[in-house]
Parts: C-alpha cells; sequence; structure tokens
C-alpha cells in the first residue's frame, strides 16, 4: 500500500503489481579532462530525482476518472512509513486486462525520503541522522538575547528578536511564523549538515532549546 496527496492505493482500489519505489538516485558529477594528466577528476553537484514506471492494476473501474486526478502533478509519496515528493507529470493509458483495467504510470520523485511523522525533537549536545545520507535539517531555536552555536562543525549566532526561528537549512533561510529573519543571523556560506549517526552541538555561550526535524533522511 502507498499514499499520493494524503489518499492510499486501498481506497483508491488499485493494486502496484510490483510495489518497489525505493531506488538510488544518480550523483551529479562534471568530469574535467587536464592536459598530460591521466584520466579524469569529477566535481560532484549533488543528486538528480528519480525516475521510474509503476504497473498498477484498477480492481474498481467506477474509480477511473477519480485516478487519473489523483495521480496528476506534484504531491507529498508515502510508503514504508517514509516520505518524499513525487510528480506524476506524463500521459498513461488505461486498458483492459482480463476483467479488470491496468495502467502503467511514470513518475518522478525527490532523491531523498524522511521520516513520515516527522516531529520536532528536542537536542541538547548531540543529535542523530538515523537515515543512510547527510541531511540537512530544520532547526527551530527557542530563546532571548544572542546565542552563539556549533552544528557538526558549522559555527553561527543568531539574535532573538521574537520568541523563536526557524532555520532551514535546505533552503538557507530563517524565518519566524513566515517572516524573514535573516539579517539576525551570523553564518558563513554553509549551513549545518547532519551526517549519518551522532553529530556534536556546542552552544558556546547564549541560553536557547534546540529542537530538530528532518534530520534522519534516507537516499
Amino acid at each position: 500500500m502507498f499514499k499520493f496527496k494524503g489518499i492510499s492505493s486501498n481506497d483508491m482500489k488499485v493494486i502496484a503489481v510490483e510495489e518497489n519505489f525505493i531506488a538510488k538516485a544518480s550523483l551529479l558529477v562534471e568530469s574535467i579532462n587536464i592536459d598530460g594528466k591521466d584520466g579524469e577528476d569529477f566535481i560532484e553537484h549533488g543528486y538528480g530525482s528519480v525516475e521510474k514506471d509503476i504497473e498498477l492494476q484498477i480492481l474498481d473501474v467506477s474509480k477511473i476518472d477519480n485516478i487519473i486526478a489523483w495521480l496528476n502533478g506534484p504531491g507529498e509519496l508515502e510508503f514504508n512509513n517514509r516520505i518524499t515528493k513525487a510528480r506524476f507529470y506524463n500521459g498513461y493509458d488505461v486498458d483492459r486486462f482480463v476483467t479488470l483495467k491496468k495502467a502503467e504510470v511514470s513518475y518522478i520523485r525527490d532523491p531523498f525520503w524522511y521520516e513520515t511523522n516527522d516531529e520536532y525533537d528536542v537536542v541538547t549536545t548531540t543529535v542523530l541522522n538515523g537515515g543512510n545520507i547527510y541531511s540537512k535539517p530544520l532547526i527551530k531555536l527557542t530563546g532571548n538575547g544572542t546565542v552563539d552555536i556549533t552544528i557538526n562543525g558549522v559555527r553561527f549566532t543568531y539574535t532573538f528578536t521574537d520568541p523563536y526561528v526557524e532555520i532551514d537549512c535546505e533552503e538557507m533561510t530563517e524565518k519566524y511564523d513566515g517572516l524573514s529573519r535573516s539579517r539576525n543571523i551570523e553564518i558563513g556560506l554553509e549551513y549545518p549538515k547532519l551526517n549519518t549517526g551522532i553529530n556534536e552541538i556546542i552552544l558556546h555561550s547564549g541560553t536557547c532549546i534546540i529542537e530538530m526535524k528532518r534530520k534522519d533522511r534516507w537516499l
């Protein structure tokens, strides 16, 4: 069983012939040839999207219109208690299959998976990334005054003008209640990221509660 846009395949009365959404995303690389040097140098540029096909058997033909509307455009894909973002852009046919109908649909999904029920966890001196690839977490700081923090080797300071701030390390933004607070942070070009396993947190000065989510990530 899988879910897309919060709706399950069971509700839509469809069965995936091979229900397997797991695949490794490609690592995007640029190769450089240098005169006089054997071989090539490679520069890594992150991970690309995953493109796959899935064959669906439609058990209730009265739901075909709803299924076509459901598997259309972007939405959250949930499978095996993990979640990612997927997009159904291509067209597809609905064909006869014995007494049922079937459709082979293609989708594009983000390279990474996260926990389905991901909530903020309070962290103190360490934080665990229980996934199998580095993550760029969402960090919530609650406090006042100025705090000086290092998370896995990345040091920054933040001055509170509101009760809390949410620092999105993926988007490299700082917001309070949806409003930008980028003027309140002093940070370099890198935002904290968490390696797999245990990562160190150091609160050099100031007092605040540190919470994180989106800290566990799978490839």
